[in-house]
């Protein structure tokens, strides 16, 4: 059987909403004792769990027993002496239990929350070597104590997760520390070997043939200048024509090119001319132009980016810059530009497991700039709103040449892994040649023009992690450590630029540095 006081339960709650104001029950100036909860002589706290039930043996007869909140436990009095406490839903209540004279017997500070005693068994069973508690706090699950590493933590937090159910309101609070160090720095080494080979052979002919003299020797017979005075002779009446009148004069000529270069790029240039002449007078020519060049290139790259971040956080690191791009424009011809970076990046999310194992989650780029795959505007003309014309220059927007891996990978600190690897090899080769002359036996080359072009890279990346403390700052070398200034005279006379620097980066000591303006500048 229950009993409740309506009237008790108001007394009692807006006891409650006083809080904690005294160490105990005492009386004020004009004789009223108020009692906070939990601050009686006979104040007990417990913890009830949700759906279960929690038996109280009194040493006196109970005549009555309040409880400020039915919705969170209940009371059954199975007898004088004798009461059974049930959680019904999570939260806090209280419990008072009063004798015949009206005396305290109990007072009960209930807090119904999930039973964790069968969790805390499991725990121990699957993870014995984990030191954590488990405990409800309003229908949630506050995990506290620290474990080894990070699977530990992992592991219990699974088990308290298919304990409590896949609840939506029901949260899991991890704060278990993990005892294993928890900063990471991360080296990362980008190596490319590019290697090209390009060959250009190129010929051209060229010629202008004529046959026929009808014209040449009518002019030398009508207009002959015989004594040299400048003057054309008289001839008298009678005129020769000599042969028959005709004659017969073109141009030839080829024109191969470099396609996939787009155009001659050095190397050797000659030519050869061949000149028929009837006499002193030129008849026909015919010409050979010659283009040949084989260049070999070899290029590296090389990017060594470093971060350090805190386990379970992220980092990111660019050295490079940033260069405009359009994205919009507006009636009057404005411009709005949008800035994308590109250089030496790299970010990295790490999550220490172990001592011997780290989860990492990078991303690392190497971009430059290239005029490959650029993008060239024209000049447009616009009419603005009040139909005045506005000439908008075109604009050159630049591409970019990248180097990109993102992986997740799991390495032990100091551990090397070959996180990406690329192998890339391109050729292109083209002739252009004139139809039919082409096949001609040997001769045939003289009417072709070839362009050849090979690529060769090879692309590595390597990742290395490693668990890292703090030091102390002289334990730190820069690139700048031990570096000076060398004096005007020095620098007018000698060409130095700096003062040696000290043995193993050590710094250059005042007494044995001098400097005509008395100072050092690092």
């Amino acid at each position: 059987m229950v009993f409740q006081s309506p009237v008790r339960t108001g007394l009692l709650l807006a006891a409650a909403a006083l809080g904690p104001c005294f160490a105990h029950a005492a009386p004020n100036d004009m004789g009223t004792v108020i009692t906070a909860p939990g601050q009686s002589n006979v104040s007990q706290q417990v913890t009830l769990g949700l759906n279960k039930s929690l038996i109280i043996d009194l040493e006196n007869p109970a005549a009555d027993v309040v409880i400020t909140n039915p919705a969170i436990a209940d009371a059954v009095v199975q007898t004088s002496k004798r009461i059974i406490f049930r959680g019904v839903k999570y939260g806090q209540t209280n419990a008072f239990v009063f004798d015949r004279a009206g005396n305290q017997l109990l007072n009960l500070e209930i807090n119904v929350e999930t039973d964790m005693t069968s969790l805390h068994q499991l725990i121990e069973r699957h993870v014995p070597d984990a030191r954590v508690n488990v405990e409800g706090l309003n229908g949630n699950v506050l995990i506290t104590g620290s474990v080894d590493d990070m699977t530990q933590s992992d592991q219990v937090e699974q088990l308290v997760s298919a304990f409590v159910g896949a609840d939506e309101d029901t949260k899991i609070v991890n704060m278990v520390q993990v005892a294993a160090k928890d900063q990471v720095m991360l080296e990362v080494r980008i190596v490319e070997m590019q290697r090209t080979a390009i060959k250009q052979l190129g010929i051209n002919l060229s010629g202008t043939p004529g046959w026929g003299d009808f014209a040449k020797l009518v002019e030398k017979q009508l207009f002959a200048d015989g004594d040299g005075d400048g003057l054309p002779e008289d001839q008298g009446t009678t005129v020769k024509v000599p042969g028959a009148p005709q004659s017969f004069a073109g141009a030839i000529g080829s024109s191969n090119s470099f396609p996939i270069q787009g155009r001659a790029l050095g190397g050797l240039n000659g030519g050869l001319t061949y000149s028929n002449y009837v006499g002193d007078t030129l008849q026909s020519n015919v010409g050979v132009s010659l283009d040949a060049l084989e260049r070999i290139g070899i290029v590296k790259t090389l990017a060594e980016p470093n971060i350090v971040a805190i386990s379970g956080e992220s980092a990111k690191f660019l050295a490079g810059g940033e260069f405009p791009v359009p994205v919009g424009q507006d009636k009057n011809g404005n411009v709005t530009i949008e800035f994308k970076p590109y250089g030496v990046g790299l970010g990295f999310t790490p999550v220490v497991l172990s001592e011997g194992r780290i989860s990492l989650k990078v991303s690392t780029e190497v971009s430059e700039l290239t005029s490959q795959g650029s993008f060239q505007g024209n000049t447009q003309s616009v009419i603005d709103a009040n139909g005045n014309i506005i000439q908008v220059a075109g604009i050159t927007i630049p591409a970019l040449s990248v180097r990109r891996a993102e992986s997740v990978i799991e390495l032990p600190s100091g551990g090397s892994m070959m996180m990406a690897g690329l192998i890339q090899s391109k050729t292109r080769q083209t002739l252009d040649q004139i139809p039919g002359l082409k096949k001609l036996p040997v001769l045939g080359a003289l009417f072709q023009s070839r362009d050849f072009l090979q690529d060769e890279s090879e692309l590595v990346v390597i990742v290395t992690p490693y668990l890292v403390d703090p030091t102390q700052k002289d334990q730190l070398r820069t690139p700048a450590d031990g570096y000076a200034n060398a004096s005007d005279a020095k620098t007018i006379f000698f060409g130095k630029l700096n003062e040696q620097y000290g043995k193993d980066g050590a710094p250059v000591d005042a007494e044995n540095y001098r400097s005509p303006v008395g100072f050092i500048e690092e």
